[in-house]
């Protein structure tokens, strides 16, 4: 079974529901591109050079009064606060951000519960915090709960057992 990008989905789904009427990018890069790059190359070309060594966060939302940088976390959610501390640090040398202009910042968090530790650290850091949950969401959490059981991991020796004996990866 292939991999499935669940925090990709569920930063999409947001975004359309939080922004219909759209001005927003997803997986965007940040920081610097070396300046003798930029002028050999291009913005463009020099970007495209670096973006496998550029941090990404999960979306932008640009408007003339705000722009928020959006990190969704249905897992490991302290490291989303993190983060997007981190990522609030890169805006101003991030030569290809789109449709920045210097707008106050929002740092905005999405999650689908709320925990008082979470919001606690996200007041803390300046991280704004919004709970969106899909039903999907329920589901994928009770697979990551069943992973770790007794009974998925002695299926998963067998499951990998016979692959073995079978010759098939």
């Amino acid at each position: 079974m292939p991999r499935q990008e669940r925090e990709r989905r569920y930063i999409a789904e947001y975004m359309l529901e939080a922004f219909p009427e759209g001005g927003y990018q997803l997986n965007v890069e940040l920081g610097p591109i070396p300046q003798e790059y930029v002028q050999r190359l291009g913005l463009e070309r020099a970007a495209a050079m670096f973006r496998p060594t550029r941090p990404r966060v999960d979306a932008v939302k640009w408007s003339p009064g705000h722009y928020y940088i959006i990190e969704a976390k249905i897992r490991d959610i302290k490291a989303g606060i993190g983060d997007l501390t981190y990522y609030r640090g890169m805006l101003d040398s991030t030569p290809d951000l789109p449709y920045y202009e210097k707008q106050p910042i929002i740092a905005r968090l999405v999650v689908p519960w709320m925990i008082d530790w979470i919001r606690s650290a996200a007041d803390g850091a300046g991280v704004e915090v919004v709970v969106s949950h899909q039903d999907w969401i329920d589901e994928y959490v009770r697979e990551r709960q069943h992973y770790f059981t007794a009974e998925y991991r002695n299926a998963r020796a067998e499951k990998m057992r016979l692959r073995n004996i079978l010759g098939v990866d």
